[in-house]
């Protein structure tokens, strides 16, 4: 493959990929809007505890 047809390629994929991503955020209805202060608090609540995290290994085997 020559480095044009390589460009091209390279071009056309940035070009999908770029696109592809604003229709994502076009296309959120929640985009833009603000959170509740009580979703605010809930989400910091949330944070601040001490949660255990499973590493994906476990959880693959555990499941499946």
């Amino acid at each position: 493959m020559t480095t044009v047809v390589k460009n091209r390629k390279l071009n056309s994929d940035l070009k999908a990929f770029i696109t592809t991503s604003i229709k994502e955020v076009l296309d959120d209805p929640d985009f833009g809007l603000e959170l509740t202060e009580a979703t605010k608090r809930r989400l910091r609540a949330a944070k601040s505890k001490r949660q255990k995290w499973i590493p994906h290994a476990e959880l693959k085997r555990k499941l499946y």
